[in-house]
């Protein structure tokens, strides 16, 4: 006769058995989906290139004007604001000499930079996809009309390299732009050092301005994960002004501090300021992120309207 044998709790083993092989697999989903959201592909990739008002895939020549129109103005208030740098007319410390290489020391102009990156970028991409034959283009448009369709990464084109980095300097220069606009009209400007002049302005509002027509007129997406793409440019730029703080440089008028709110001799207040910063970015990518959603909205709208009318029955 066979010994009794004690029964094996097979429902708990099995139940703790699914439980260790679903962890790894919805973590390894998470890090896909993260991978997903962070990354800067997109498709169709012609978005780069194309005005959200525009109806057909291919760059309008109103389109390409306007990029070239932006391009230079941007380029002329930089060199301008590179090229007429002097001392605050209150001024009254020793004499020295203006190294005009400082300029590039300064988060706002930092930013500048970014804009003028980016709008050099959009410029080329513009080029890249006028240069290409409407045919392919409506065919590809046809085929992929929204990021939307599920095509796995591994089979769907990659972005090119360039609509890539348009984009990533696009979503930096953006959120900077706002954030540099709010922090040195709140925090940075002294009406007994800084003058209120044509320049000034320019480049701590009207890029933000420039920024916010960009949101208005391009018709690629912005999405929310990519804030950490410009958190991580705050970041960088705190980094640099503790390295230079560190090596001993000094702003144009010969203070061991960039800014009077980065000041390293503080390490405690420059550190929360740096880190408020990268709050304040985050933010900011969530007020591009929803002006990006609700310029589509309405385009999308807009166009189906005079749809709807040329398929409604006559009412007479």
């Amino acid at each position: 006769m066979c010994k009794n044998v004690p029964m094996v709790p097979m429902k708990k083993s099995v139940d703790s058995a699914i439980q260790k092989s679903c962890k790894p697999a919805m973590l390894g989903r998470m890090w896909q989906a993260s991978r997903r959201a962070l990354n800067l592909e997109h498709s169709p990739a012609h978005q780069f290139a194309c005005s959200q008002w525009q109806s057909s895939p291919h760059p309008s020549t109103a389109y390409l004007i306007y990029r070239w129109v932006l391009f230079l103005s941007v380029m002329s208030i930089g060199v301008a604001s590179f090229a007429c740098q002097r001392l605050p007319r209150s001024y009254d410390g020793p004499k020295i000499e203006l190294n005009y290489m400082k300029w590039f020391i300064y988060f706002t102009n930092w930013g500048y930079l970014l804009i003028a990156l980016q709008s050099g970028l959009a410029l080329a991409v513009v080029h890249r996809y006028r240069a290409q034959k409407s045919d392919s283009l409506n065919l590809r448009f046809a085929a992929c009309e929204e990021d939307e369709i599920p095509i796995p990464l591994g089979r769907r084109a990659r972005t090119p390299l360039l609509c890539r980095a348009y984009w990533l300097a696009h979503n930096i220069a953006t959120d900077l732009a706002f954030v540099i606009t709010l922090v040195y009209w709140a925090l940075i400007h002294d009406p007994k050092i800084h003058e209120v002049n044509t320049l000034n302005i320019l480049v701590h509002g009207g890029n933000s301005l420039v920024m916010l027509l960009e949101l208005a007129v391009t018709s690629h997406p912005v999405r929310a994960a990519h804030a950490l793409h410009s958190a991580g440019a705050g970041l960088a730029y705190g980094v640099f002004s503790a390295f230079y703080w560190a090596v001993g440089g000094t702003d144009r008028v010969g203070l061991p501090a960039i800014y009077p709110a980065l000041d390293w001799n503080k390490p405690a207040s420059a550190f929360g300021f740096v880190s408020l910063c990268a709050v304040v970015l985050v933010f900011a990518h969530a007020v591009a992120t929803c002006a990006a959603a609700v310029r589509t909205r309405l385009a999308g709208r807009l166009r189906a309207r005079p749809s709807a009318e040329r398929l409604a029955l006559p009412t007479h």
